[in-house]
């Protein structure tokens, strides 16, 4: 390679690497453009996090239903998702009274210390559009006993257009995410009553979360 194909060859490197930095997702297809608060809420649909505990002795199927939040979305520009959900550690359930009350208690959630479980959204990634709906990893702080852990979260995100249609349900602009991780109790300190973890409680909870806001609210 003489001199100057070197040169041309460093110029399309360069220009191609300020191309790929430059690059965004293709934007939402809605009449909607600017950042726009979308404020979770039961009124546009139920707001919950299911949790699955998969271990040899015992599988646990449950529920926290005590979920808001306040999220910022450009639908022209995907990638600006931000914002901060919050779950009540009070409110979950698993169909069982006495285990729910274990489940918040000292050993393992501690709601009286740590009432809340967050995700504060920071960057986000990989984002794929199709009409009005993208799919996206969505990096943020986790917060749970306490503890603080960066995760990458696979999120799928619906914004629909005010409409009659949707103002039957409510008012604004709707937008509906639902996501699928899991935690690890390790990674939070939740260590249960002793011999539980990894036994009757699986050492890695599953969870799914549906969520439902407006621009309105």
């Amino acid at each position: 390679m003489n001199r100057t194909t070197s040169r041309i060859f460093l110029g399309l490197l360069i220009a191609g690497a300020a191309t790929l930095g430059t690059v965004s997702a293709q934007p939402l297809t809605t009449k909607a453009k600017g950042a726009r608060k979308i404020v979770l809420s039961n009124a546009v649909g139920a707001n919950q996090f299911l949790w699955n505990s998969d271990a040899p002795l015992e599988k646990i199927q449950g529920t926290a239903e005590g979920v808001t939040g306040t999220l910022t979305l450009d639908p022209k520009n995907p990638a600006s998702l931000r914002g901060t959900i919050s779950a009540k550690v009070a409110t979950m359930k698993s169909g069982n009274d006495m285990r729910d009350e274990h489940l918040r208690g000292e050993a393992w959630l501690d709601a009286a210390k740590h009432p809340e479980i967050t995700f504060v959204a920071t960057s986000v990634s990989n984002v794929k559009t199709k009409g009005n709906t993208f799919t996206a990893s969505v990096t943020g702080n986790f917060t749970m006993h306490g503890v603080t852990k960066t995760m990458t979260v696979p999120v799928t995100v619906q914004y629909l257009d005010a409409s009659a249609k949707t103002r039957s349900r409510a008012p604004g602009d709707l937008v509906m995410i639902t996501a699928t991780f899991n935690v690890s109790l390790r990674d939070f300190n939740v260590a249960g009553s002793k011999g539980t973890v990894g036994s009757k409680v699986g050492e890695a909870i599953a969870i799914s979360a549906k969520l439902f806001g407006s621009t309105a609210l």
